[in-house]
């Protein structure tokens, strides 16, 4: 091998190492609840093949909009189809009691958490609010951004799909 390749893989090297290192891996990503008790993305999952996950922020109008469409559903859904619900706040610099206010403003009755670092933003590579992905065994398999009326349904429609469910009118 001649020395210019010896150096080109050497660099590539590095920077491939330099960039798994900067990345949190989707199971070490760390979520407070709003209690404040600090657990891994994977520890709250472990019981769940199916997981909707909705990040969000606290000003953004559309979050709130899908949250509360979503919630409108959410008992019902889970009485149809088996799945965890996690509403993901990305806010920074947020006291937990702001998101513990706008969850009780809203009557939301799924679990909310703030992600610390944004490392389960960043693990999922997520992109603009409002932004949905269903999960399943910890591997992205549906996402949508944005909301719009009946939005919510669609989402539900692909959990129900992943579980062989079919929807109870």
């Amino acid at each position: 091998m001649s020395f210019v390749k010896k150096i080109v893989t050497a660099v590539c090297l590095i920077l491939l190492v330099s960039s798994l290192e900067a990345q949190t891996p989707l199971a070490d990503a760390q979520l407070k609840n709003l209690r404040g008790v600090v657990s891994s993305f994977s520890s709250l999952t472990q019981k769940d093949s199916i997981v909707l996950v909705c990040f969000w922020s606290i000003n953004s109008d559309a979050s709130i909009g899908e949250l509360n469409a979503i919630n409108g559903h959410y008992e019902k859904w889970k009485q149809a189809t088996p799945f965890k619900m996690m509403a993901v706040c990305i806010d920074e610099g947020n006291s937990l009691s702001r998101i513990r206010s706008t969850v009780n403003n809203n009557g939301w009755t799924f679990d909310v958490y703030a992600d610390i670092n944004g490392d389960l933003h960043t693990a999922l590579g997520a992109g603009s609010l409002p932004q949905a992905m269903v999960l399943k065994d910890r591997r992205v398999v549906y996402q949508q951004s944005g909301f719009g009326d009946g939005s919510e349904n669609y989402l539900f429609s692909k959990i129900q799909a992943l579980t062989g469910s079919h929807p109870k009118n």
